[in-house]
């Protein structure tokens, strides 16, 4: 049986900001897998300023890719970012940064 600290290194979303770029790998210790049975199918990102949500992007992941997306962060300096990813077999996970 997995454990569930085992769960959340997989599951769990990572985030680094390099260069002018956001970097969002599934999986802290250990990367998500990502066959056709068991796979992250949606990485959703989620922008606020204290007035309120303004932006989400939606990245969809297939079977056999790299469990990972990277997007510019352009302009959007002292925002807050929720990042939720959704596991088809055991739900969605998320995280939350600032720039």
């Amino acid at each position: 049986m997995i454990s569930l600290t085992e769960q959340w290194k997989k599951h769990q979303p990572a985030v680094q900001i390099e260069g002018d770029n956001i970097v969002i790998t599934i999986g802290r210790d250990i990367e998500h897998p990502m066959q056709e049975v068991h796979l992250i199918e949606t990485v959703d990102v989620l922008s606020y300023t204290k007035a309120g949500l303004l932006r989400v992007k939606t990245f969809t992941l297939k079977a056999w890719e790299e469990p990972k997306i990277t997007f510019p962060v352009s302009d959007l300096k002292e925002w807050t970012y929720k990042v939720q990813t959704k596991c088809n077999l055991h739900g969605t996970w998320d995280d939350d940064f600032v720039i």
